[in-house]
């Protein structure tokens, strides 16, 4: 299967060509094997090979002085083979659940493919002085391009790609961390990115953290997925009911006291890392968790919708006709039976409702 010349044809075309490229090879896309052999793997090998050369000829211009050594460059390869498959794993999977194809082979050639120039700016990190510089911006263009790609090769529908592109760099993002910070006696803090948390330490066998994020992100996922398909008439007269009031406010309140809560163990959790305390897996699950929900990529306020077996659609419809009485009040018999409500509520909802 090994065929440098259409490697290299597929490298260059998913550079300057990438959709052209994309869709030639996706009749092929479904042998993994072939994806593995033919592109990946010679990926992963060239950006090591590439960062191994390059390190070596500017190792002393480098702004750290840092000297990369045949033994890093294997294992960045071995490190590499396993990010790619795990990546490759969390796309599909997430795919099938948000309606997609949920296919490895497909995940594997998608990823392959819009991560080529991840790789090539992996390698030219190296350069110094604009290596930093360079690496972001090429990584920063593969993440376009594999937000591109997922509809072509696992067709998630356009009204769940949102939901699957963010819970799929989530979920990545934490599980990377998480085999760094199991890898980080073979590999050491450099090769695992995990330079800053050098000093942390680990018990051991606690992997509490793994099974934990990866499970909490497919039940996100399947809350999403659940979410975007409840449907919701409203009533043809377009006035809310005071239920539907008081449950909005009773979910928004609640969403909110969990926030609450995760800020405040995320706080605790930072100021034991400031102070090298001891700390396990699960607790830098914890923090990664915390850090994406006070980024705003969480979905509390869903999760409290769904778990208790509302509708996610009318909750939405609810929050959209309260603001409008806001602003209408009084400009016919809807917004005015509407406000009357808001006013009722105003106290709680002032905080929830944009104004």
């Amino acid at each position: 299967m090994l065929n440098l010349n259409r490697t290299f044809s597929l490298i260059r075309g998913a550079l300057f060509a990438p959709e052209a490229t994309w869709r030639g090879y996706l009749p092929e896309a479904d042998n993994w094997q072939k994806t593995a052999f033919l592109l990946t793997g010679p990926l992963i090998i060239l950006a090591a090979v590439l960062g191994y050369v390059l390190g070596l000829l500017f190792s002393g211009a480098y702004v750290v002085g840092f000297r990369p050594t045949i033994g890093m460059t294997l294992l960045s390869i071995v490190f590499g083979a396993i990010a790619a498959g795990i990546v490759a794993f969390i796309v599909s999977t997430l795919a099938g659940l948000f309606g997609g194809k949920r296919s490895f082979a497909l995940g594997l050639a998608a990823t392959s493919l819009a991560f080529v120039p991840g790789y090539l700016g992996q390698a030219l990190r190296w350069l110094p002085w604009i290596g930093g510089l360079v690496f972001l911006v090429l990584f920063i263009y593969a993440l376009v391009l594999l937000w591109r790609i997922i509809p072509l090769y696992l067709e998630v529908p356009a009204g769940r790609r949102v939901g699957h592109y963010i819970l799929t760099l989530i979920a990545t993002v934490v599980v990377m961390v998480l085999i760094g910070l199991l890898l980080r006696p073979v590999i050491g803090p450099e090769m695992s990115g995990l330079g800053d948390y050098a000093d942390v330490q680990f018990p051991d066998g606690d992997t509490s953290g793994v099974g934990g994020v990866m499970g909490g992100a497919i039940r996100q996922a399947e809350r999403l997925a659940a979410a975007e398909e409840d449907r919701y008439a409203p009533p043809a007269n377009g006035k809310l009911e005071e239920n539907q009031v008081k449950e909005y406010v009773r979910v928004m309140i609640r969403a909110r006291d969990i926030s609450a809560e995760n800020a405040e163990r995320l706080q605790a959790l930072a100021e034991r890392a400031d102070r090298n305390e001891r700390m396990s897996l699960s607790d830098m699950n914890e923090m990664m968790r915390g850090g994406t929900q006070m980024m705003g990529m969480n979905t509390i306020e869903l999760e409290v919708v769904k778990s208790g077996g509302g509708n996610w659609a009318e909750h939405q419809w609810v929050r959209e006709a309260l603001r409008t009485a806001y602003f209408q009040r009084d400009t016919d018999a809807v917004a005015a039976h509407n406000y009357q409500l808001f006013k009722k509520y105003e106290d709680e909802l002032a905080q929830f409702i944009a104004r």
